[in-house]
């Protein structure tokens, strides 16, 4: 690669582009044929673009020989002073239209040229070890603690004083919230890039970039803090070729590439939001594609909880849906206590149909593809977009999480989530790694259902989140060749007890698991089996929901059946602990929400 990544001093500027040379043909994208000569493109561009566009630059280096990009990062504003001096150079990018429209009052770019190319929002970090306790925005007020700010001249700088004036008019803030803030300012830099590097060595506990400043060298020594929307600066990025570049038909093909699908898919890739829309392939593999992020949505369709707890792990969901079907799973109904606005939301009917969900007017509706025939095709069949979601086993998880960041513009956290499900797995896979099959007991998990009065246990697929939680907390499954179908399969009696399993788990989703339990234990046919004469009959632990299902809940599921099935591998299991944790790392519920919404619910062998 033969980029130049120049430094911010306006005299080096004057030097490095003083011998660019002319270029005789390009095309829209890439010059046409091979140059004699060496070409040098000079770009100006934000520094908060240096890894993105330093891969655009090599790509476009590969497909025009010998053009050679160098580039100049910097703060915009110094970026756009070096212009008003006369700086030469062929293309300018900028994080903030302010300096773009500067360099337009000065004739140094033609405003007719100008095209926004991507744009990029606000972020709390914080250094991993998370000295400071920073867990909410209200933390960043407290006495002591010291912020690090891009300075008001550079266009992050003021975004970051633009979310603290939000929130002068925000009952959720204190009143003097924006004062403390800034009295903590410890440091106000000329860049981002200085302020991620600060906060990365733990020279501040505090400060405010770019979503994309979390890059590779500094995402595993910082963490992050989302900024809602109603808070947030989306920070449009505009683009031109300098007027009186030396190279004006190659300037021109950088910026066409840099709008190009090639030269999009390399921003999204550094977490920038596309320029003109953006393409999210679902569940079924169909491509949705959208102008702008939808602002009215509805969730609708059967098993729809279990889709809605995982589209609410992402904090831009509950501002932009508008109505919502069914949630509740007789045990409880989750929704409404993580979402403030879920009372001003219309409430639609498990039966409501395609006319409906169309009267809220949306510009999207989500759905579990299991839906897709029934209720998706009508809605679709009205020119209303559709989105399927499945969230029914482990990896779904990780590639539907994928989808809903593309959806929320929110990758950050789309990775942020799956990597925390994949460190639960992988936490408890290695804990049990040494195990042999002997040392796997012999477990068999159980669905009580009393349908029309008649009491029936039946048994998951092997495919299903149930199985798959026995088996990757170190259990065998007993019923492993008695359901070969997509359902719950009844098993009587008499095949339980040839089983004669180690360990049984009951699961009950409609009659409270403490009362069938209780029941079991005191059956004298249920008393024959070794589990219940050894105390390992187990109510799954539940709390709105049963932990056994496919529902964001799945992770302290594994956690709870790994330490039922080897409690010498897990001594220290604290499921309260566990739960405490889940809800506020996934969710944001402090410490009386916790207690007061979900620590009464607890139900099953969950101690």
């Amino acid at each position: 690669m033969r980029i130049k990544i120049i430094t911010i001093l306006v005299a080096f500027i004057f030097l490095a582009t003083s011998a660019c040379a002319p270029l005789a043909t390009v095309v829209p994208t890439s010059i046409a044929g091979n140059t004699s000569e060496s070409t040098t493109l000079t770009v100006l561009a934000a520094a908060s673009l240096t890894e993105s566009f330093t891969e655009l630059g090599a790509i476009f280096e590969s497909q025009n020989s010998g053009v050679e990009i160098a580039f100049n990062f910097a703060g915009s504003q110094s970026l756009s002073e070096q212009l008003d001096q006369g700086a030469q150079a062929d293309v300018f990018a900028s994080a903030s239209m302010k300096y773009m429209t500067a360099a337009v009052d000065t004739n140094r770019i033609n405003e007719n040229e100008v095209k926004n190319f991507t744009s990029n929002r606000l972020v709390v970090i914080f250094p991993k070890n998370n000295p400071a306790g920073i867990t909410s925005l209200a933390d960043l007020a407290k006495p002591g603690i010291k912020i690090d700010l891009a300075d008001k001249a550079v266009p992050v700088g003021q975004y970051a004083l633009d979310f603290l004036n939000k929130t002068v008019a925000n009952p959720s803030f204190d009143e003097n919230y924006k004062d403390n803030v800034l009295a903590n300012v410890v440091s106000y830099e000329e860049n981002v890039k200085a302020v991620v590097t600060k906060i990365a060595l733990g020279e501040a506990d505090a400060g405010i970039v770019y979503l994309t400043d979390i890059i590779a060298d500094a995402v595993d020594k910082i963490g992050s803090l989302e900024i809602p929307t109603d808070l947030n600066t989306v920070a449009t990025y505009p683009i031109a070729q300098i007027s009186d570049s030396k190279n004006s038909e190659l300037a021109k093909a950088f910026v066409a590439f840099v709008l190009s699908s090639e030269g999009q898919d390399v921003l999204a890739k550094y977490h920038f939001i596309p320029a003109a829309g953006f393409t999210v392939t679902d569940a079924l593999e169909r491509t949705v594609t959208f102008e702008k992020a939808p602002e009215r949505i509805v969730l609708v369709g059967k098993a729809l909880f279990m889709v809605a707890d995982a589209i609410y792990l992402f904090p831009e969901a509950g501002e932009s849906i508008v109505a919502i079907g069914t949630t509740n799973q007789s045990t409880g109904d989750f929704i409404p206590i993580i979402d403030a606005n879920y009372d001003t939301k219309t409430i639609l009917d498990g039966s409501a149909g395609a006319e409906q969900i169309a009267a809220e007017q949306p510009d999207l509706v989500i759905m579990k593809s299991m839906n897709a025939e029934k209720l998706g095709a009508p809605i679709e069949a009205l020119g209303i977009p559709v989105l399927y979601l499945d969230f029914e086993t482990a990896d779904q998880y990780q590639r539907d999480l994928k989808t809903l960041g593309q959806l929320f513009q929110n990758p950050t956290k789309a990775e942020e989530l799956a990597a925390w499900y994949k460190g639960k797995v992988d936490a408890v896979t290695s804990t049990i790694s040494g195990l042999t099959d002997e040392q796997k007991p012999r477990t068999l998990l159980l669905y009580y259902s009393d349908k029309d009065g008649t009491i029936a246990f039946n048994v998951p697929p092997m495919g299903w989140m149930q199985t798959y939680l026995i088996q990757t907390a170190g259990g065998t499954p007993v019923w492993e060749d008695a359901n070969p179908g997509n359902g719950w399969t009844t098993v009587n009696l008499e095949q339980i007890a040839a089983w004669n399993p180690e360990v049984v788990f009951v699961v009950s989703y409609f009659v409270p698991i403490n009362d069938v339990v209780t029941q079991m234990k005191a059956d004298p046919q249920w008393m024959l089996l070794d589990a219940v004469k050894n105390g390992k009959l187990y109510g799954f632990a539940t709390d709105v929901y049963s932990w056994d299902q496919p529902d964001t809940r799945w992770a302290l599921g594994l956690d709870w059946v790994a330490s039922k099935l080897h409690p010498d591998l897990f001594p220290d299991y604290d499921a309260s602990a566990e739960a405490r944790e889940f809800y506020k790392s996934l969710y944001g519920m402090d410490e009386a929400a916790f207690e007061s919404n979900i620590l009464p619910l607890f139900k099953g062998d969950i101690n």
